[in-house]
Order: structure tokens, then C-alpha cells, then sequence
């Protein structure tokens, strides 16, 4: 789990040195086998109404709208532990001669802006669901109330947000070295 480009505490070692570092490492972790296993599910659901169109001539009704649903629970909730891991696309052409402290730096500025953003995210997300409760907005064939893999897809984003926060710091620490 090193890096060549960083010198992050939670790249160096498997489990972070301090017990909130831990603690939300668990929760990201138990956030992300829950997003696969929606995953599963989903690919259950497709296989279900594949063979019903094969051999019934009948699919499942409303599937895409199942997966659709899924595969957003499933992408929030896959994120606050890519997050974790510095798991996302860096293109690091103008930095990759700096100094580790340099890039640490900009890694932090980074993941501080993405809270700002996951934050504002959330914030929005819990209006636009309340508003979706409110007025019972649901889906054309099942009828599933909208508002319900919101709940799932807000509490990710919340998580994120914490998450880009407490690597936003890690990244801070490392830099002050």
C-alpha cells in the first residue's frame, strides 16, 4: 500500500496511527462491501430479467429503474474509501519532480477543496430529497418513492466529506515534516 508519490501516513501503513483514522477507515470500509454488495444485487436483477425476456419473453418490469438506483447507491458509497486511499486519478505530469513536502501540500489543498465541494454536495442532496419526499416524487413503473436511495447517497456524501477533511489534514502533517 506505498507510494511513490507521497509520503501520506495512511499510504505507508495498512491502518492509520490514530483512533478517528481508524474508526472512519471502518466506516468507509463497511460503506464500500455495502455499496458491493448493491452491486451484486443488481447484477442478480439483471441476470433475473434477462432470462425472463429469454425464455418468458418477459423481463422484469421496471429493471433499468432498479439498477439505475443501484448502481448510484453503489458509486457514493464506493467513494469516501477511494478518498481514504488517495484512490483517485491524479495527473501528476507538472508535479512529479517536486518535493514530497510540495506535493503533499497540493494534496492537501486538493482534498480540502473536494470536502468544500463534497460538503456543499451534501448539503444540497438533504434539501433535494426532502423536497422529494415532500412532494412523493417515485419512479414511472415501479413507483418506488425517489427520495429513498437518496438517503443511502447522502449519508456517503457525508462521509466523504468527512473523509476528504481528515486526509485534507494527513496531508497537511505530512507536509509540515
Amino acid at each position: 500500500m506505498t507510494s511513490n508519490n507521497t509520503s501520506l501516513d495512511i499510504e505507508d501503513t495498512e491502518r492509520p496511527n490514530d483512533i478517528f483514522g481508524r474508526f472512519l477507515l471502518k466506516i468507509v470500509t463497511y460503506l464500500a462491501i455495502c455499496g458491493g454488495i448493491v452491486l451484486v444485487v443488481i447484477v442478480i436483477i439483471n441476470f433475473i430479467s434477462i432470462a425472463g425476456r429469454t425464455m418468458f419473453g418477459k423481463p422484469l418490469t421496471g429493471d433499468f429503474e432498479l439498477v439505475e438506483m443501484g448502481c448510484a447507491v453503489a458509486m457514493f458509497s464506493f467513494l469516501p474509501l477511494c478518498q481514504f486511499k488517495n484512490g483517485n486519478v491524479i495527473v501528476d505530469f507538472f508535479t512529479i519532480n517536486l518535493s514530497n513536502k510540495i506535493k503533499n501540500s497540493l494534496n492537501a489543498l486538493g482534498a480540502f477543496l473536494f470536502f468544500l465541494v463534497a460538503s456543499f454536495f451534501t448539503w444540497r442532496m438533504v434539501y433535494g430529497a426532502l423536497d422529494m419526499f415532500k412532494y412523493n416524487e417515485q419512479t414511472m413503473l415501479l413507483q418506488i418513492p425517489v427520495w429513498i436511495p437518496f438517503v443511502p447517497a447522502v449519508i456517503s456524501f457525508g462521509i466523504l466529506s468527512i473523509t476528504c477533511l481528515y486526509t485534507s489534514i494527513i496531508f497537511f502533517k505530512s507536509a509540515l515534516k
